[in-house]
């Protein structure tokens, strides 16, 4: 799995998040200095399918890129974590994003062919 470095102008939520949880969050990578984990995006869009928390730390940060995987999203196994509400294909989930529709906040749920690789880039060198 490689790793490229992607500008968060590019990037495009599927779901929701957690304010409370990007604020945490921020506070962690900042206390730390470093970024640890890329986030994991579709090869064609550049939709986040993990990492919405880290997208929203890199935006509140003002960086300008962050680390990243791609998968081709018709490879995975996406699935809802509300089966109740939300049923739907992977390319349901890219419609929606695409026009700005995004899920609730833990709809969607991917299983991804590896984990991920582990980064350690300097806060500094992502502005």
């Amino acid at each position: 799995m490689k790793i490229e470095m992607v500008p968060v102008a590019s990037l495009k939520h599927i779901e929701g998040f957690s304010i409370k949880r990007v604020q945490w969050l921020t506070s962690k990578i900042t206390d730390e200095g470093i970024w640890n984990k890329p986030i994991a995006l579709d090869d064609m869009h550049c939709l986040v399918l993990d990492g919405q928390h880290r997208m929203e730390v890199a935006k509140v940060l003002e960086l300008k890129r962050i680390p990243a995987v791609r998968f081709s999203y018709a490879t995975l196994q996406v699935w809802s974590l509300r089966p109740e509400k939300y049923e739907f294909t992977w390319e349901e989930v890219v419609k929606r994003a695409l026009q700005g529709d995004t899920y609730p906040y833990k709809t969607v749920k991917h299983e991804f062919p590896k984990p991920f690789p582990l980064c350690r880039f300097d806060l500094g060198d992502l502005y």
